[in-house]
């Protein structure tokens, strides 16, 4: 009786990472007593399902892949983000603030030492720092960052994405966002002790923070402490000496209003975010959506 079987090739979406087949089991190159010797087997067409523990490949085509292109995603942002580090304050960290907490990030995500020596690298004069205001679906507001070799096909490009997913560039959106420092801490202290919410709160106040709120980075939770931006360094100093243990400091834009969205404006402000966030001179999207 002869035995056919699937084999399934999944291919991640890092470059770098291939599946490899694995050899035919030497069992089913044997002969059946009393039948002919079978042709040599070039290519399997097979049909029945190989047991779920053996379909290592599937895994990695659904589970991994994905994972593998969020993570080139967010190297290619930080790249980004580096590049403008270095074009607004020179490529020495140790002169630089806003770069060295980048680099912290960097690190933090395992990004390929390789990969951040490239970008301080680079030319110092590439690229044009751009921030776009936008409307989106049900009158939320949008902040997009972006770093460019081409102003004029940036704004074009970002202007068709929004265009296409309910979005229009429109001044004022600016006014629905604040400037502010942002310290990222992880959920346990140095002790590894768990830190809940109104705990984290009671530790803004005594840091000097103005808010502190829940976040999902990547594959965990975290904190983020609201202040000025001029005290941003302060506060996470005094943060990590009350035991909290800080991923980094950074300027973002906070919402000061918040609006409500129907589910269909949700999930078509969800998509029209998405795609900005895929556009490879974006670095980073910011909206105020509740």
């Amino acid at each position: 009786m002869a035995v056919w079987f699937v084999i399934a090739l999944g291919r991640a979406a890092s470059p770098g990472l291939r599946a490899r087949a694995s050899r035919i089991p030497a069992f089913l190159r044997g002969t059946p007593r009393g039948s002919q010797p079978a042709p040599r087997v070039q290519a399997l067409h097979l049909t029945a399902a190989v047991p779920a523990g053996h379909n290592k490949w599937s895994k990695v085509r659904h589970v991994k892949g994905p994972k593998d292109a969020e993570r080139s995603r967010i190297f290619s942002k930080l790249c980004l983000s580096i590049r403008l580090a270095v074009k607004e304050g020179g490529p020495n960290p140790e002169l630089n603030s806003n770069l060295a907490n980048i680099l912290e990030v960097c690190r933090s995500k395992h990004m390929p030492k390789s990969t951040i020596e490239a970008s301080l690298k680079m030319e110092k004069t590439k690229g044009v720092y751009l921030l776009y205001e936008s409307r989106g679906p049900g009158g939320s507001s949008l902040l997009i960052e972006a770093l460019s070799n081409s102003s004029s096909k940036c704004y074009s490009d970002i202007r068709h994405i929004l265009s296409k997913n309910g979005g229009m560039i429109a001044e004022g959106a600016r006014h629905s966002f604040d400037k502010k420092g942002v310290v990222v801490v992880g959920v346990e202290d140095r002790e590894k002790k768990a830190v809940n919410l109104e705990r984290a709160l009671e530790l803004a106040i005594e840091a000097g923070a103005e808010d502190v709120l829940e976040a999902e980075d990547e594959e965990k939770n975290v904190f983020k402490f609201i202040c000025d931006t001029s005290s941003v360094h302060q506060v996470r100093k005094k943060l990590d000496s009350l035991g909290l243990c800080s991923v980094s400091c950074a300027l973002e834009f906070i919402p000061n209003t918040k609006v409500q969205l129907a589910d269909p404006d949700l999930e078509q402000a969800s998509y029209l975010i998405q795609a900005l966030s895929n556009y490879e001179d974006v670095i980073q999207v910011y909206d105020n959506i509740e």
